[in-house]
């Protein structure tokens, strides 16, 4: 004959719900321990309730919600439907850390640091089989970086500017021009641009009364702005305002005159290598009678379309603008003479 249960009291139903409310602000399990020492209970009477609880608390199919995982004094009760989520995001942790690898240029610098604290804190909280999961994680995930500037002295600047960003501070920047000239900005940041292993601040000088580019590296001095009162300034973030409308994607940040570029192509592996990829928005292309092919864009000054026409050999020819088509001539024929072969 079955011996019968301990008839349930009114004591238990309460440490019962309690567990089981408690389990659902904790995605990834609750320690036995932790459960005896919040309820005040032992481990006997903990493994009667884990057996009702997994007994009774059942799905709409007539599955257990709640689950163990571990062993011995490690073990943990959680939710069923949590720890599934939490295995099927693993690939998503996975995608951030490939994200947070771009940014390794940044070494030395408070914005390493802030990345590093955030994907610790993130890996701490992962669970025993994600963590398994994603082992290796430095091999599988990689990246090169395009040569990147070094920021280990830029630190202090970094910190300030990360802080009026998110506080939307005015600045006092002192920056230095192309031959090292000083240039006293009151500026208004609106964006940190990553671009080709740099760092640029992107926002209003009130010296030129425009939006314009400061490369970090130059900074040699940044403070935030008070008030007479001995408040910090500051500005409105302008609602309208977007950063991809003061890019040229490809060819960067480089702001300049609207010109409309003809280049023609003569490879087909480099048309296959070109039309693969976005270099710029604008782009179109169409095809000749002779095998060859025409590509046009408009662009915003060709400083730095220049230099990737350059990077592109023989393979590309400049059509127009023929100011355009005559300095890269006279590249390649500077480039010619340092090269010339007896």
């Amino acid at each position: 004959m079955k011996k019968p249960g301990r008839k349930p009291t009114y004591g238990a139903a309460i440490r019962l719900a309690r567990i089981t409310a408690g389990l659902f602000s904790k995605p990834y399990g609750w320690s036995f321990r932790a459960i005896e020492e919040s309820l005040d209970i032992s481990e006997r009477t903990l493994a009667r309730y884990v057996s009702v609880l997994r007994s009774d608390l059942l799905d709409w199919r007539g599955g257990p919600i709640v689950e163990v995982a571990g062993t011995g004094g490690e073990r943990k009760l959680r939710l069923v439907s949590s720890m599934k989520a939490a295995e099927a995001s693993s690939y998503q942790v996975a995608l951030l850390y490939f994200s947070l690898t771009v940014l390794k240029f940044l070494e030395g610098t408070v914005l390493e640091e802030g990345v590093e604290g955030l994907w610790e804190k993130i890996y701490q909280n992962l669970s025993l089989t994600q963590q398994t999961r994603l082992s290796d994680l430095e091999r599988k995930f990689y990246a090169v970086p395009y040569a990147p500037k070094d920021y280990g002295e830029f630190s202090e600047q970094l910190d300030v500017i990360l802080r009026a960003l998110l506080d939307q501070m005015r600045l006092k920047v002192d920056y230095a021009g192309l031959t090292g000239e000083g240039r006293q900005h009151d500026f208004d940041p609106y964006s940190l641009i990553a671009y080709r292993g740099g760092l640029y601040i992107l926002g209003y000088s009130h010296r030129t009364s425009a939006i314009i580019y400061l490369a970090v590296e130059r900074i040699r001095s940044v403070e935030f702005i008070h008030q007479p009162d001995g408040t910090q300034a500051r500005f409105i973030y302008p609602r309208g305002f977007n950063p991809a409308a003061h890019s040229e994607g490809t060819f960067g940040i480089v702001e300049g005159p609207e010109t409309r570029v003809e280049l023609k192509i003569h490879s087909e592996q480099t048309e296959a290598y070109v039309r693969s990829r976005t270099i710029h928005r604008s782009q179109r292309f169409s095809r000749r009678r002779d095998g060859t092919t025409i590509m046009t864009m408009t662009v915003r000054g060709t400083t730095e379309l220049a230099n990737w026409i350059m990077s592109m050999g023989p393979w590309i020819e400049v059509l127009k603008p023929a100011s355009l088509r005559k300095e890269i001539a006279q590249r390649h024929g500077g480039a010619s003479r340092l090269y010339r072969v007896s």
